[in-house]
């Protein structure tokens, strides 16, 4: 970091900070020199990536004094800020920053993301924070997972990318293998069961989470990283910054990463993921700032089993796909792979007018989203089968048969994108702020499953279908399962007052968004639809208030409410290829979710510790559930409508600043949530009122420990999840499980053009332990149960996410 500019301070103030940093623990344990003198001051070598603070005071200091002409005071500190962008200061090792919302807010710092594994996953960052429950499902992230908070799953959270949101209006699904590295987040921050006003995000009932990526540095250079890893994985990464341009106040980024591995159990696949991440920023000087943004990712893979619990039970984690293909099994690995890519642009642009009593922000972004992915099936060897529900005879010429049953590829294709503006504006005249604002969002999605040849290796003759290689009607027509299109219009409207008074100590807000969403849709399957639609006009409001008693208390108080539609493939139906019976309805009256929280909470920000505890209450009507389902061979995404459900509970967290070069954090969640309702079957009803909620922890905690003396730095993270219902009825659960990852490394010295080399190893799952992560799917009971009305309802097994193994990840870093 370089030296900050010297500042004039106001008379009297030079010796005040002087005093002021002889009183501070912090300052004097980093203080390197203290000059005062007179006339011109003696030049003094800042440390690397110091800060210097210099003062000129004048007659009226604090000593009661006339001061020398020229008098100056240097402060000189180790803050030491690595080519990674570490600081060795942030409070909890970069677990807490000091917060001002009227929300409950938890941030990571870069001090904390650049000490993880570099193939760490924005969902695995946040995985510390209170309230998170991240099911991670391989050491590198490349595998699907989940994002839960105060139990509410991860289609629940909002993404914003430098203020693009990731998540589609469609689907609500989030990727977090599609996003940028670690390598360049500078922070990301979760609002648990809250979203901001202006937020361009609808269906995030369960938080908003903020991704912000370093700025270009300003002078040239940048960073390589090379990561080798267990299960012959190896990673390659190159940041480069163009420092400022001249003096045209233009700086930018490129960074790459590449990572080859083989899937940590199971036949020993590989994977690949090709990424880029680019960031321009141009200085307006008082006027603002624009930036440009992208991230692209291309990645290939071959993807893991999710067992149920009895074949969890019997096989752990030997229960995988076959690695032999017999001619007549289609959970052969080769016929279950993934290849997509994805490109997030985002180009904000903050401009302060009139003395800064007018603020304008408008944000343009697109997200692209196109591959698919497959799964082995059958065809039967008769060509008879069900378009739709329509009979039909197929042409299977171009797909061989091996044995009794045709095995075939079926990938589901897709392709996403959605292109949007969210503009805001800010007038402040005396104590209030008002607010104004318009987002529009674009989102279309198509979707098509084939059925594809497989070659006498059991390899997919095209992982993502060919048409010479497909099955085919007799008219020449692909035969497909799925084959949709919706595109969705996004209007929205927000208006706000924020009003601050008693010089700060006060602050309330309040506002409402006004939302309109068309759906347009249109489904080719042979059926009773095909013309389909949706259309929803909701206002959501929402309030908060915060009060500082003094620099070290606060208290916050927040009523929010939030909704979302139904997801698109919701309106479909879908058919049983084989029988053309109808596995899932198509429904585009379904009611939409809507949701009420609550929450009140205390901050304490001392000099040496930070803590915050907040106390929730949230309420749902028809809430949406996602699970996995599947169709055709496919696993596809769906949703149960629960009804209503009611959750509360408390989250609290403390950390500390630098203490000997220790910095411990702590956090911890007690968790009630209820289902309200009892859940429909047919034409009965599971007795599922009171019962707890899926994916919804009673207890959970965290607590990590790093040390950070600028050159030794390391540090152990250890989270607990206890177990959680995977059926409504309460019938089957996920066992407790805890989770401890580990940190070790060394900086050096510059050597010539090479600056602070280092080396770190990650240690993730250092005890080995194998565990159930999270559910893939829930189901209503996992055992026949009797309904309201008398009804044996037959029950179906859940589907788990297995924790990742351990592994161990090395690195070697370096700047230039």
């Amino acid at each position: 970091m370089l030296p900050r500019p010297a500042r004039t301070l106001l008379p009297g103030t030079a010796l005040l900070l002087a005093g002021t940093c002889l009183a501070l623990p912090l300052c004097t344990a980093h203080a390197t020199s203290r000059q005062v003198q007179a006339g011109a001051a003696r030049p003094t070598t800042p440390h690397v990536g110091a800060s210097r603070v210099a003062a000129t005071p004048v007659a009226g200091a604090a000593s009661r004094q006339p001061a020398a002409r020229g008098e100056t005071i240097d402060v000189v500190t180790h803050v030491h800020q690595t080519p990674s962008g570490v600081t060795g200061r942030d409070v909890g090792g970069g677990l807490m920053v000091k917060q001002t919302s009227a929300v409950a807010i938890s941030t990571v710092t870069r001090d904390f993301v650049a000490a993880q594994s570099p193939t760490a996953s924005s969902y695995e960052v946040m995985r510390m924070v209170p309230g998170t429950n991240v099911a991670t499902s391989d050491p590198y992230n490349m595998q699907s997972g989940n994002f839960i908070v105060r139990g509410l799953n991860g289609d629940e959270i909002g993404f914003l990318m430098e203020g693009a949101p990731l998540n589609n209006v469609g689907t609500y699904v989030t990727i977090p293998s599609q996003y940028p590295d670690g390598d360049v987040i500078q922070s990301e921050s979760l609002q648990p069961t809250t979203v901001d006003l202006t937020a361009p995000m609808i269906g995030a009932a369960g938080g908003l989470t903020r991704m912000t990526l370093l700025d270009p540095a300003d002078k040239a250079g940048g960073q390589m990283n090379l990561t080798f890893g267990s299960y012959d994985t190896y990673r390659q990464s190159l940041r480069v910054d163009s420092g400022e341009l001249g003096h045209s106040g233009v700086k930018f980024f490129l960074s790459y990463s590449h990572l080859l591995g083989k899937n940590w159990r199971g036949p020993a696949a590989p994977y690949r993921r090709d990424h880029f991440d680019f960031k321009l920023v141009k200085d307006w000087g008082s006027v603002g700032a624009s930036k440009l943004v992208v991230a692209y990712t291309d990645y290939r893979l071959y993807m893991l089993t999710t067992p149920t619990l009895a074949q969890y039970r019997e096989y752990g984690n030997n229960y995988n796909y076959s690695n032999v293909f017999t001619g007549t099994n289609p959970n052969y690995y080769q016929l279950h792979g993934e290849d997509a890519g994805t490109l997030i642009v985002s180009a904000p642009t903050d401009l302060s007018l009139l003395h800064n009593t007018v603020k304008i922000n408008v944000t343009p972004y697109l997200y692209h989203s196109w591959g698919g992915f497959a799964y082995g099936s059958t065809l039967p060897n008769s060509g008879q089968a069900f378009y739709g529900s329509q009979h039909v005879s197929l042409d299977l010429s171009g797909v061989p048969t091996y044995g009794s049953a045709r095995i075939v590829n079926v990938p589901t294709t897709f392709d996403i994108e959605h292109p949007g503006v969210n503009t805001v504006v800010s007038w402040k005249k005396g104590i209030n702020t008002l607010k104004a604002g318009y987002w529009f969002d674009y989102t279309r999605q198509v979707y098509t499953t084939t059925y594809g040849a497989v070659t006498a290796s059991g390899a997919p003759a095209s992982l993502l279908g060919n048409y010479a290689t497909n099955a085919r009607l007799k008219n020449g027509q692909e035969y497909m399962s799925t084959d949709w299109i919706t595109r969705t219009y996004t209007n929205a409207l927000y208006l706000g007052d924020e009003i601050n008074a008693l010089g700060d100590k006060l602050m309330a807000d309040a506002g409402v968004k006004l939302l309109w969403i068309h759906r347009p849709g249109y489904n080719y399957l042979p059926g009773d639809q095909s013309d389909v639609g949706q259309n929803t006009f909701q206002v959501t409001p929402q309030f908060g208030f915060r009060y500082q008693f003094t620099p070290e208390h606060q208290i916050f108080f927040s009523g929010n409410t939030a909704f979302r539609m139904p997801t698109a493939n919701s309106m479909f139906n879908s058919y049983n290829g084989a029988t053309g019976a109808l596995l899932i309805a198509g429904n585009n009256q379904q009611k939409n979710e809507f949701s009420i929280s609550e929450e009140i909470g205390y901050r304490y920000t001392g000099s040496e510790v930070m803590a915050t505890v907040s106390f929730f209450n949230y309420n749902f009507t028809n809430r949406q559930i996602s699970t996995a389902a599947i169709i055709n061979g496919a696993s596809v995404n769906t949703f149960i409508n629960a009804g209503g459900e009611t959750g509360r509970g408390v989250d609290v967290e403390v950390g500390t600043r630098p203490w000997h070069h220790f910095r411990p954090y702590m956090s911890g969640e007690y968790l009630h949530v209820t289902t309200d309702n009892n859940l429909q079957v047919g034409r009965d009803y599971l007795p599922t009122a009171g019962k707890i909620a899926v994916r919804a922890p009673k207890w959970s905690a965290a607590a990590g420990l790093n040390y950070d003396d600028g050159s030794l730095f390391g540090n152990v993270n250890m989270k607990y999840m206890d177990s959680q219902y995977s059926t409504f009825m309460d019938d089957e659960s996920i066992p407790a499980h805890a989770n401890v990852d580990l940190t070790l490394g060394y900086r050096f010295h510059n050597v010539s053009f090479m600056k602070q080399p280092e080396f770190r190893l990650n240690i993730q799952n250092l005890a080995g332990s194998t565990y159930i992560s999270g559910a893939n799917s829930v189901t209503g009971a996992a055992h026949t149960t009797r309904g309201v009305h008398g009804t044996m309802i037959a029950g179906s097994a859940p589907t788990y996410f297995l924790g990742a193994g351990r592994a161990f990840i090395g690195t070697f870093s370096v700047g230039f």
